[in-house]
């Protein structure tokens, strides 16, 4: 079982993506380069305050053709969607206490792209979301998130 944050648990997402039937048949046509970035906030017990790590997506006809963490953030051209992701929120959403749409919709997860796609294709979120929060296991070394409020009203 990879811990969070791991090489090794970013190909286990990838894996799973790939091997999930609901994202080829709910996934866009075309290819689609996302850019992910994970915000270090003092709530997080991985990822402290000033602290980011950056992730380049790339679904091309309804697979995950790339899921790989780089150093440094590359320019945001070229990118169809930017999720700029507080680390407590996107570990809510790891462990599965904290539904991806609604922090989305909450203002919790700042996305830019076009919004259209997404609608449209509500029900890839949920796939996605259900891979993260379901499907991969996750190990974590400083303890799960027990709960929404857990996650978003820890102490600063």
């Amino acid at each position: 079982m990879p811990a969070i944050y791991t090489t090794e648990w970013y190909e286990a997402l990838k894996d799973l993506l790939n091997r999930n039937p609901d994202l080829e048949k709910n996934a866009p046509p075309g290819t689609y380069n996302i850019l992910a970035e994970i915000i270090g906030d003092p709530r997080s017990p991985y990822l402290a305050a000033g602290e980011r790590r950056n992730f380049v997506i790339r679904f091309e006809a309804g697979k995950c053709a790339e899921y790989r963490e780089v150093a440094e953030a590359p320019s945001r051209k070229g990118f169809d969607f930017i999720f700029e992701v507080p680390a407590p929120v996107f570990e809510g959403v790891a462990a599965g206490v904290i539904d991806l749409v609604d922090a989305g919709l909450k203002g919790l997860i700042k996305i830019t792209g076009d919004m259209r796609i997404l609608i449209r294709h509500a029900e890839l979120v949920n796939v996605l979301y259900r891979v993260y929060a379901t499907e991969v296991e996750t190990a974590w070394p400083k303890g799960k998130p027990a709960s929404a409020a857990d996650v978003l009203t820890t102490a600063q």
